[in-house]
């Protein structure tokens, strides 16, 4: 068998297909699996790396650019915007152009479509030669490229119940999010070992702050306005900063100018890192935006979480942090509330009981299983039918 697979865009988008690649070859190691992301892709070594996927290729592909937080009156006038939407409705023809020539050599048995800009070209041209395709959406309503391609899916696998989402029941299978199985559950053993790696071993209480594959300037400034009083009031605190790769270097001065010295060496800064499993693992508390993958991930490990919701596009993170804090399991703070962040970080830190009762509550719904059901889904659909 041979199973396509393509997303991109962020890191939370390629992270679960490399979950599915690995059941995928853990359930036949015949099965080719290969993947497709956009041109230049921020987190192609991600795919590259990955030693269950057999071949990477690269295709043009465009973003059609919303911008959350802007009134309806700031879009239409915002001429740059629409120069560059027409521009990539450009890229997005090449790489519709691109796909139909890969897929016509490469003859896929089907195509699993993650998610992200580059799913359009792809999920058109499938669609165009009959190869059957299955969307996945780990959100808690649609992305945008998945809606437009939405209507000559064979399957749409989601990671939140089926009653979310407006696809056709009978093609619907909730499978959950696919993270890969780095993720397990952290013991108080393994929070030990993982501080020890991270040179934090003298702290009693960490928070992670995780700002997405690509960072969250607006999170990082949330974090850094409140660290100060945060180190001085819990002085065996440690600190572990996943700032984002072009954040990395101001974030990091910043630490360096509003702590001291005994504060600043236990702060961990980073840009990227591939082990995101150990730099949360650390924690009792997860600051984080809401994406859907580090939910799933965060659920698996059973860490409290803090969830700070871009205002992006079709506000699907604010959807997901409502729905979680309404269930009781998670903190839900609004972009740039500095002092909401240090309000509910300072009552977690004082009252860990009530950090473990959320942890608690998010580890139950965690699917561990979803990358082994996501995969098992495209074997049932793309395999021969008896």
């Amino acid at each position: 068998m041979k199973i396509l697979l393509t997303g991109g865009g962020s890191g939370g988008h390629i992270t679960p297909l490399l979950a599915v690649a690995r059941e995928l070859k853990r359930m036949d190691p015949a099965t080719a699996v290969i993947a497709v992301c956009e041109k230049n892709a921020k987190f192609l070594q991600l795919f590259s790396d990955e030693s269950s996927v057999d071949e990477v290729f690269q295709i043009s592909a465009g973003k059609y650019r919303r911008y959350g937080g802007l009134t309806r009156l700031q879009r239409l006038f915002n001429l740059s915007v629409h120069m560059r939407n027409v521009r990539d409705l450009a890229k997005i023809c090449a790489g519709y152009s691109q796909a139909r020539r890969l897929l016509k050599r490469i003859r896929p048995d089907g195509v699993l479509i993650k998610g992200g800009y580059v799913g359009v070209p792809m999920g058109l041209a499938a669609a165009k030669l009959h190869i059957p395709f299955i969307t996945h959406d780990s959100d808690t309503m649609p992305g945008l490229a998945n809606k437009i391609i939405s209507r000559w899916a064979t399957k749409h696998a989601t990671g939140m119940p089926v009653d979310f989402y407006d696809y056709p029941k009978d093609m619907t299978v909730h499978t959950g999010v696919p993270i890969v199985s780095d993720f397990v559950f952290v013991t108080p053993e393994l929070q030990s070992k993982y501080r020890d790696d991270l040179g934090l071993s003298g702290c009693k209480q960490v928070i992670s702050i995780i700002g997405a594959s690509q960072g969250g300037a607006q999170l990082n400034d949330d974090v850094l306005n409140i660290i100060g009083r945060l180190m001085q009031q819990h002085s065996d605190l440690g600190i572990v900063h996943i700032a984002g790769l072009t954040h990395e270097q101001a974030v990091s001065h910043r630490y360096d100018e509003e702590l001291l010295a005994d504060e600043r060496r236990r702060v961990v800064v980073r840009g990227f890192v591939p082990d995101v499993f150990r730099h949360t693992g650390v924690a009792d508390v997860v600051v984080s935006r809401a994406s859907a993958t580090v939910i799933a991930e965060l659920a698996v490990q059973g860490i409290a979480v803090v969830l700070v919701p871009g205002m992006l596009a079709g506000d699907h993170q604010g959807v997901n942090a409502r729905h979680l804090a309404k269930a009781g399991v998670a903190l839900n703070i609004a972009f740039g509330d500095s002092e909401g962040l240090y309000m509910a970080l300072h009552e977690l830190l004082n009252n860990p009981k009530r950090a473990d009762e959320l942890a608690d509550g998010l580890h139950k719904l965690a699917k561990p299983s979803a990358a082994r059901d996501l995969a098992k889904l495209a074997v049932d659909t793309f395999g021969p039918k008896e």
